[in-house]
């Protein structure tokens, strides 16, 4: 026997008239007389008897009626306890970023989605990497969302934040007194800089080839802490984003002149245009684009 013929049974037994549960089982009356005879040929017994142009159920189908109430009710309970259990469940979401946004951006930017979302199943998995590699994460579909300072056809990307880029110099420095500097008032200093491949590294690159000068480059690093402790010790300055480790005794942080527009970048909130997203993942991103999306995009 089938589910089905089970369920058709059930229906008929209340309404005792073939066309009212054909029409309310959505199926054609023959159907549902074929799939009765199959139950009862199955059974080996008839569970409804003709009087004159009334249904009625026999003596064995009064007697299989509560078995058959029970198992569909108990199907029930099971189909929506797994409903229940997919409800609760963890749903995660895959979202990468680079160190310069971390400390700051993307807590807030946790703390206000569960303040105005009741999303409380969704959880977050977390990745840190350098933008160029988040992008490479979001192109393979190993992340749902990024935040990187790049772009890409394949990537449908929303401006969501300016970025100003700060002069750090020893805290003995001459400059160390200036509330701001131009790129001229340093550009002549020993510089530390990260290394060729970083998005930091490229774009000042360009800006000391736009205004002809070449670098005096002390030294080459990995990551802006390392390039941190270096200025500490007084071996030169260095232009990078505003991140924790610049909260030292050892370094003075200065903002670059208005004028500068080369020290202020654009942070894109980030997908893949052909990888469809989660609910879980459209509503995180909804809910970033609303809150955070810079009103003019152009960098």
């Amino acid at each position: 026997m089938t589910l089905l013929q089970l369920r058709y049974f059930l229906v008929l037994a209340q309404t005792l008239h073939y066309t009212r549960t054909s029409e309310k089982l959505h199926i054609s009356q023959p159907s549902l007389s074929y799939a009765i005879s199959e139950l009862e040929k199955e059974l080996g017994v008839k569970l409804f008897q003709k009087e004159k142009r009334r249904v009625e159920l026999t003596v064995y189908g009064q007697q299989f009626l509560p078995y058959v109430s029970k198992a569909l009710a108990l199907l029930r309970d099971g189909t929506d306890s797994l409903q229940d259990m997919l409800c609760k469940a963890p749903q995660i979401v895959r979202l990468g970023y680079f160190h310069s946004v971390s400390a700051s951006f993307i807590p807030a930017l946790v703390e206000s989605f569960y303040q105005e979302e009741e999303s409380p199943n969704i959880r977050f998995q977390f990745v840190e990497s350098s933008s160029y590699d988040i992008l490479s994460q979001l192109q393979s579909g190993k992340l749902d969302l990024g935040f990187s300072l790049h772009q890409a056809e394949w990537a449908e990307s929303v401006g969501i934040m300016r970025q100003p880029l700060y002069l750090t110099v020893p805290a003995s420095h001459p400059l160390s007194s200036r509330s701001c500097v131009s790129f001229q008032d340093f550009a002549r200093e020993p510089q530390i800089m990260l290394e060729q491949g970083s998005n930091l590294r490229t774009n000042l690159d360009q800006v000391f080839a736009l205004h002809g000068v070449i670098p005096n480059i002390v030294f080459e690093v990995r990551e802006c802490n390392a390039a941190l402790q270096y200025v500490g010790l007084g071996f030169g300055v260095s232009v990078l984003p505003q991140v924790p480790a610049m909260d030292s005794d050892k370094v003075f942080v200065l903002p670059i002149s208005d004028q500068d527009k080369e020290f202020v970048r654009t942070v894109y909130f980030t997908r893949h245009k052909a990888h469809p997203l989660s609910p879980a993942a459209q509503k995180v991103r909804e809910h970033i684009i609303r809150s955070c999306s810079l009103k003019d995009p152009s960098p």
